[in-house]
């Protein structure tokens, strides 16, 4: 059986960037490249991930073995044949491919469990990234404020990789010999995008660095910065190298205990900044929402979303708010008006319910203020499992006007 493949150190996979982007059908697969083996004549089979190409080693199958050297020099959908692990048994047909973004966040080896391709698809969509593009004659400090980008809960590095690919075309081409710091350095300091990522795990943020480093020969890592700390920590620390002025576009937590860092995350993200929070249970977004409202943390709700097992779902809303009882009725924290609504529960499918059950509703009280939270899908939607997402905006600071 085929084996997942330990991706190798960062500054071996960076390469010249002329040579880094091209991955078009007429280049030959070069020592370094990563590609998929589909079987020729059994499009169900599984497909194969390889490791980087490299001359003198093999990639062991169920099917046979197939010599690296084999692969370095042919193109995309040329086919090769493993050596028969039998005498006397012909070899297996493999028909080589490029792998997609989705497919290597899926095939590659994982120390933890990736955020999956379609539910990174809608964060990215949800941030509503829009970079311009890096020309030769763009200088650094064009005028443009530098896209900044917190990601906190590195984990796989598969939300890494989208966002350094959402944000990528905003850099100038890193330098032609990464492994000297002093000249990577130098470069970064130029760049107009960049995504820190940041995982409490040394383990888990040195693996997805090196996740990150073999895709595509490593074309999307120079946009990030892999951090092994405390997010809060992190965040104040910045904060205090730029005199306590909040720099980041957007942030993003994928965290057990997210609520607790959204103090110093909010005081970080500029006006109408996109903060998400994913979270595997809904009663932990409930801790942000009573956390942001009991600290006068300057966010606004924008939204809840509730995404489906691998990402099924494609982001269910979910009402949630703070509300005060009075008698049989409650008043919405956001109400602008002041009217009342009823306190009753709609079902699912439209119909008035008795007391709602408990996983289509929950109040939690607050014996400080007598406020609760109503959290329930919204009508006339599925109840299907998966996990969630939090979105809020940054208010503006009156006091600065």
């Amino acid at each position: 059986m085929w084996k997942t493949w330990r991706a190798p150190h960062r500054a071996s996979c960076l390469l010249h960037p002329a040579r880094r982007t091209h991955t078009s059908d007429t280049r030959p697969f070069a020592a370094g490249d990563i590609l998929l083996l589909r079987q020729k004549l059994d499009q169900t089979a599984p497909p194969i991930l390889t490791r980087p190409l490299k001359s003198g080693l093999q990639l062991h199958t169920h099917k046979g073995v197939l010599n690296h050297d084999d692969i370095i020099g042919k193109r995309v959908r040329d086919v090769v044949r493993t050596a028969p692990l039998r005498s006397g048994k012909a070899g297996t047909e493999y028909r080589l491919h490029h792998v997609k973004l989705e497919e290597y966040v899926r095939l590659s080896r994982r120390l933890v469990t990736p955020i999956y391709p379609a539910d990174a698809n809608l964060i990215v969509d949800l941030l509503d990234l829009h970079v311009v593009p890096y020309s030769g004659n763009t200088p650094a400090n064009d005028g443009n404020e530098r896209l900044e980008i917190l990601e906190a809960g590195t984990g796989h590095g598969a939300l890494s990789l989208y966002l350094s690919r959402a944000i990528h075309a905003a850099n100038p081409p890193p330098p032609e010999a990464p492994g000297d710091e002093t000249v990577l350095d130098e470069w970064k300091a130029t760049r107009r995008a960049i995504l820190h990522t940041i995982d409490c795990s040394a383990k888990f943020s040195n693996h997805a660095s090196s996740i990150v480093a073999a895709f595509r020969r490593g074309m999307y890592h120079a946009n990030i910065d892999f951090h092994a700390t405390d997010v809060s920590a992190w965040t104040a620390k910045a904060l205090a190298l730029r005199n306590q002025l909040p720099f980041l576009a957007h942030a993003f937590l994928d965290l057990p205990n997210a609520d607790t860092h959204l103090g110093i995350v909010a005081r970080a993200l500029r006006t109408d900044g996109c903060l998400i929070v994913f979270n595997p249970s809904i009663t932990q977004i409930l801790d942000c929402v009573r956390r942001i409202r009991e600290e006068g943390i300057g966010l606004e709700m924008e939204n809840v979303l509730e995404l489906g097992i691998n990402g099924g779902s494609g982001g269910r809303e979910w009402n949630v708010r703070a509300v005060k009882p009075r008698g049989k009725k409650v008043v919405d924290e956001e109400s602008d008006d002041g009217e009342m609504a009823a306190g009753i529960v709609e079902s699912s499918d439209g119909e008035v319910d008795g007391p709602p059950r408990e996983e289509a509703v929950r109040e939690e009280s607050n014996a400080s203020d007598d406020w609760k939270t109503i959290c329930r899908p919204k009508v006339g939607d599925r109840i299907v499992g998966g996990g969630f997402l939090g979105i809020w905006r940054k208010r503006r600071d009156m006091r600065d006007d």
